[in-house]
């Protein structure tokens, strides 16, 4: 008789353990994974809400959507770039107009070893189908439309300046707004 309870008692347990294990394992599976990108020898994490995208120009080293609930999807760029960080933001306003055009101020802190500098802009957004910004290339312009960018500054020389890298969310203000701290979170991740 005692042998027959061990028995059923250890079958129980072991049903029991594996229910637990088989939640578990779909709880791990349905959680996203992260990427995490190399920035200048630091890592940055990418929230697992952004997915990975086919870069649309050869000078992006990265390539993420981030979408909304509606079903909109914004670009996640990321590369190395060049430039003094106020030209390259005042750039970034430039191409916002219209008379709902809004411009945040600039949030600077410190991520991991960078500086860091993150704006929004929303507005009518002049597109440039082609070639990048400085191609001179068909201009598409985009109602409704909102950027959240940071630039990350590697410090190497005594006034601060160092090698630069470009993160931005260019899209619909509303997708935009709703992964705004999922982007700010990622740019506070570098490590």
């Amino acid at each position: 008789m005692c042998l027959r309870v061990s028995v059923l008692g250890l079958l129980v347990m072991c049903c029991t353990f594996a229910r637990e294990r088989a939640s578990a394992d779909e709880a791990v599976a349905d959680a996203s994974p992260t990427t995490t990108i190399n920035v200048f020898g630091s890592t940055m994490t990418v929230p697992a809400a952004f997915t990975a995208a086919e870069k649309q120009s050869r000078i992006i080293a990265h390539e993420f959507a981030a979408s909304d609930d509606g079903g909109e999807t914004a670009r996640v760029t990321m590369m190395a770039a060049g430039g003094g960080i106020q030209a390259n933001l005042d750039r970034w306003k430039g191409q916002f107009g219209g008379d709902d055009k809004e411009i945040g101020d600039t949030k600077e802190f410190k991520s991991g070893p960078f500086n860091a500098y993150l704006l929004k802009v929303s507005g009518k957004y002049a597109e440039t189908m082609g070639g990048g910004p400085f191609s001179g290339g068909r201009k598409v312009m985009r109602d409704n439309y909102a950027m959240l960018g940071a630039i990350l500054v590697k410090p190497i020389a005594a006034d601060g300046s160092g090698p630069s890298y470009f993160i931005k969310m260019i899209g619909p203000k509303s997708v935009i707004e709703s992964n705004a701290d999922a982007f700010e979170t990622m740019i506070k991740s570098v490590e």
